[in-house]
């Protein structure tokens, strides 16, 4: 048996969660203005029925004025196997997600996947380092909790829009 020439890891297309309308954005997040201490779940993405093991996570959130220092912004990814049992009392579709009494909806999705945290300058667009995540079924929602100190920036038109989620799926490449 001959061992392959070399392995690689390749990006698949990203799925990007944003506004409707925006730049490249595949499935809706409306983050347009969340307001400090609110919460929201997007539209759900279909991974395929075979989906990667890992995928890249990004987060960039704007910001109309600078947020204070410390503060963060937190993402959570949900699954779900068939698209209609989700986890948090979290539905498939974009819109307001209550946090509940003490965040109690929210505990029930688990650990941040990324927890974005301000930092001591002017800065009004931030964004996170990718991290690699490890889907736990075929559709996956995202939930963004703003504690920032600051609401997201209130565009006029949708395509002006930099904040979103994305998910870059990677692949592992045996070549002979």
């Amino acid at each position: 048996m001959a061992l392959p020439d070399y392995v690689q890891i390749a990006q698949g297309t990203a799925i990007i969660w944003g506004e409707a309308g925006a730049s490249g954005v595949t499935n809706t997040l409306s983050l347009d203005a969340l307001a400090n201490g609110a919460a929201r779940m997007g539209a759900a993405a279909d991974l395929g029925a075979n989906f990667e093991d890992e995928y890249l996570v990004y987060l960039l959130v704007e910001t109309g004025t600078a947020p204070t220092a410390g503060n963060s912004v937190e993402l959570y990814l949900l699954s779900s196997y068939d698209n209609s049992i989700w986890p948090a009392k979290v539905t498939g579709s974009d819109g307001a997600y209550t946090l509940g009494t003490s965040d109690a909806n929210l505990r029930q999705a688990g650990a941040p996947v990324i927890s974005l945290v301000a930092t001591n300058d002017g800065n009004t667009r931030l964004v996170q380092a990718p991290v690699i995540w490890r889907p736990r079924g075929r559709y996956v929602v995202p939930i963004v909790d703003n504690n920032l100190g600051q609401a997201f920036r209130d565009e006029t038109t949708a395509t002006d829009n930099d904040s979103r989620v994305i998910l870059v799926p990677r692949r592992i490449v045996v070549n002979d």
